[in-house]
């Protein structure tokens, strides 16, 4: 389930409790620029997880935008794929913040700040995390 008790820290390290113990991630690529791409992955599970920042910048001039992109995959290595058609199972969950450069103070700071949070209101309603895995919202 959603919950706010994820610590992430400069130096890469990310750490998650949960009912199987915590999940410590720690920065295996960092970024080459600061800008592109940061890969995080889970240390010690049986169900591996891999977190992804990535912020790719795109256009020019007044047009720039930057895209970041967190994703988070896990995948189940201890499934026996004889079992599932030879496929071994996965998923994925993923946010993306699509935003301009410049924009002359039009597009702020703390409009993103309400943007995302009622994205992440949206998410903790209850019951709407159920019925979203339903496809009924």
């Amino acid at each position: 389930m959603l919950t706010p008790d994820l610590v992430i820290t400069d130096s890469g390290s990310v750490t998650k409790p949960g009912a199987e113990g915590a999940k410590t991630y720690a920065q295996v690529a960092s970024p080459l620029d600061g800008k592109t791409l940061r890969r995080i992955a889970a240390n010690a599970t049986t169900i591996p997880h891999e977190v992804t920042i990535s912020h790719t910048l795109s256009g020019s001039a007044f047009k720039q935008r930057c895209r970041t992109l967190v994703r988070a995959d896990l995948t189940r290595l201890d499934t026996d794929t004889s079992l599932t058609g030879g496929v071994t199972p996965s998923a994925a969950g993923y946010f993306v913040l699509d935003r301009p450069i410049q924009s002359n103070g039009y597009i702020t700071s703390a409009h993103l700040d309400t943007l995302m949070s009622v994205v992440v209101d949206i998410l903790l309603v209850s019951g709407q995390w159920a019925k979203l895995l339903n496809r009924e919202a």
